[in-house]
């Protein structure tokens, strides 16, 4: 859940109707795959709102069990009002239209601190110093993780690192290996200035190109439950965990 809310903040806004769209075009800001995170992320909070109005008697498996045998069950597709109306009839008649034309239709920042604590949850944010390359990707095959943007000055640009190459290897890591990042960050923290290689894919090329650790002060937020939360909260919390409601 960290992150996918970072990887939405680290990319420009855009509207999560728009985004299911970007995936099949293409643009070039980074934003091409952001649907996936996102939807979970629209999805998470819709859960969290359908709990706290309901008491943790409702969650959104409810409102995708009524679509299911009220749509598809009976032949026939669904659209925004079905489902919308399921999500309010979850929540006892909560209107989610603010909802929808802020968070779906629209482009504002999911409102986290609002929305955490009804589930007893919240957000801290730490400052550490990690390695960083100056690069974002995309979606990866066989022949490697797709290089969208290089950032002028980083890791990456210093080594000759272009737009349209496809990453393979990562300082001895493939870039097949999920945790190749995580990976990356534990090997060469606190190594300002050592050597990195980077194994790429440019055209029918396989090119192996040299470069330098570089370290940056970053950010970092991640959830956490808190200790403070209220019996509501902690029954929301603790539905969420599980993937329970009250009886």
């Amino acid at each position: 859940m960290d992150r996918n809310i970072q990887n939405v903040e680290q990319v420009p806004p855009v509207a999560l109707e728009d985004a299911s769209l970007s995936t099949w075009i293409h643009p070039t800001d980074g934003t091409g795959y952001i649907y996936y995170p996102k939807g979970s992320l629209a999805g998470f909070m819709l859960d969290i709102l359908i709990r706290d109005a309901s008491d943790n008697r409702r969650g959104l498996d409810d409102v995708m069990r009524e679509v299911y045998h009220g749509t598809y069950k009976k032949g026939k597709g669904f659209g925004a009002a079905e489902w919308w109306g399921a999500v309010s009839r979850a929540a006892g008649g909560k209107k989610f239209d603010a909802f929808n034309d802020r968070y779906i239709d629209g482009r504002d920042p999911f409102p986290w601190d609002s929305v955490l604590p009804l589930a007893g949850m919240r957000r801290v944010t730490d400052s550490v110093v990690v390695p960083r390359l100056g690069i974002m990707t995309s979606g990866i095959d066989s022949t490697g993780v797709l290089i969208e943007q290089v950032v002028p000055g980083g890791a990456a640009a210093e080594a000759g690192i272009q737009a349209g190459d496809r990453l393979q290897e990562l300082g001895g890591i493939p870039v097949t290996d999920p945790t190749v990042f995580e990976q990356f960050r534990a090997k060469y923290a606190g190594q300002e200035g050592g050597d990195l290689a980077f194994k790429v894919r440019r055209g029918d090329q396989d090119l192996v190109l040299q470069g330098k650790v570089r370290l940056a002060t970053v950010t970092q937020q991640r959830l956490e439950f808190d200790p403070a939360a209220g019996e509501r909260a902690a029954r929301v919390r603790h539905g969420i965990i599980t993937g329970t409601t009250a009886k």
